[in-house]
């Protein structure tokens, strides 16, 4: 079982800021929160720990934001579909977005790899429940 480990993808500092206060409320440790600006960025960091075979620092969760710029959320889930299969162990996805849009939840249904669809902003409850 992974230790919880929770990435955050969102161009949106002020998102990150957020998300970060409410998973240590649910009592998540500052060291277990990692937030990337960009798609290139997370993808650099999951590289990189696969490279180096210690995966002590894999995610148990990533919390995709639907929307950025130069790269969204689904190439985010495109290219880590690419090197997922050199990991041990398949983190929970979530796509988190502001957008209510029924074609993105539609297509986000038909991602398997997906395991949700949460309305930015995730609350304390939300991180509690996960971390069970």
């Amino acid at each position: 079982m992974l230790m919880p480990m929770l990435f955050f993808i969102d161009d949106d500092a002020a998102a990150h800021t957020f998300h970060k206060i409410m998973a240590k409320k649910a009592e998540y440790k500052d060291q277990d929160l990692h937030c990337f600006m960009s798609v290139d960025e997370a993808m650099n960091c999951i590289n990189a720990i696969i490279e180096s075979g210690d995966f002590t620092s894999w995610p148990s969760h990533i919390f995709i934001d639907l929307n950025m710029p130069l790269k969204t959320g689904y190439d985010f889930v495109a290219e880590f579909e690419a090197v997922l299969p050199a990991a041990d162990q398949t983190p929970e996805l979530y796509f988190v977005s502001s957008s209510k849009n029924p074609v993105d939840i539609e297509k986000v249904a038909k991602l398997d790899l997906i395991k949700g669809f949460e309305t930015k902003f995730l609350q304390k409850e939300f991180f509690a429940a996960i971390k069970n």
